[in-house]
């Protein structure tokens, strides 16, 4: 029953970590600031970047050890048993509705004039990377775990949960955009998350190890998404720059050389080059 006892050790160290301390470091009558790439809100629920590694490594691991494929393990079979036995068969999709709404209250916050730690549009741009870098590892761990479902019937997709992940995921997004501003959001972002795992197990659709890593690859994905973002969006706004510069092979008399040409967006004018307009620099 070791790898039992150490995997209910390491969800409680993830829960401790993931409570704030109150005065911690924390400022509480400071809202939100505005729009800066790579800076970090002044209060947040993990302040070190410590705490953003190991609490989803801690879930993760805490899954893998007591799937129930883990010799001296029973964990999954027995929480299958305690619900088969006390909790009514339940089919509902609920959980499928459910698992995006922290990130989609996010934006509407943001949309509804609510400042948080980036603007809409970023967070629109955040919120399709997390997806994207969360499914791309659950999908990946699914196909190298191969883990039967509850329910059998050959479906070997089980570990980690996908529903899990993202409802995870997303509820840090709404965690690291507004959690500083009101530990509410917090609250309510971790609770429809906490709700989609369970709805899952409920539904027979998952095993306990499942939704508990599914949970830790979730926050994995949201953290990993907010450090590269901003070296995306480097990229991006370089990008933009270079397609400013269009009228480098705009035929004369096309609406490149007027005074608007996107060349001005990076301080240069369009001048006459032989039958072509071109960027140059301005004197």
């Amino acid at each position: 029953m070791l790898p039992v006892r150490l995997c209910w050790l390491a969800v409680g160290v993830a829960v401790c970590l993931l409570t704030p301390v109150p005065g911690a470091g924390q400022v509480l009558h400071s809202p939100a600031a505005p729009d800066s790439v790579g800076r970090r809100l002044e209060a947040e629920a993990w302040p070190s970047p410590l705490r953003r590694v190991l609490v989803p490594g801690l879930l993760v691991g805490a899954g893998a050890l007591t799937t129930h494929h883990t010799l001296e393990s029973r964990t999954d079979w027995a929480v299958r048993e305690e619900l088969g036995e006390h909790m009514p068969a339940v089919r509902t999709t609920l959980d499928d509705q459910l698992r995006h709404v922290p990130a989609v209250a996010a934006l509407g916050l943001s949309l509804a004039g609510v400042r948080g730690e980036h603007s809409t549009v970023n967070q629109a741009l955040l919120f399709a990377l997390t997806y994207t870098i969360n499914n791309t590892l659950t999908s990946n761990l699914k196909r190298l775990t191969r883990v039967e479902r509850p329910y059998g019937g050959g479906d070997y997709s089980s570990f980690p949960s996908q529903h899990a992940s993202a409802a995870f995921s997303a509820a840090r997004l709404l965690d690291r955009e507004y959690g500083a501003r009101s530990g509410w959001y917090r609250v309510s972002g971790y609770t429809v998350a906490t709700s989609v795992a369970a709805l899952r197990l409920i539904n027979g659709k998952h095993w306990l190890s499942d939704v508990v890593a599914g949970a830790g690859v979730g926050l994995a994905s949201t953290e990993l998404a907010y450090w590269v973002y901003p070296t995306v969006q480097r990229l991006l706004l370089r990008g933009l720059q270079d397609r400013a510069g269009w009228c480098l092979s705009t035929r004369v008399g096309s609406p490149g050389c007027l005074p608007w040409c996107g060349c001005r967006m990076k301080g240069r004018y369009c001048t006459l080059s032989g039958n072509f307009c071109s960027c140059a620099s301005a004197s």
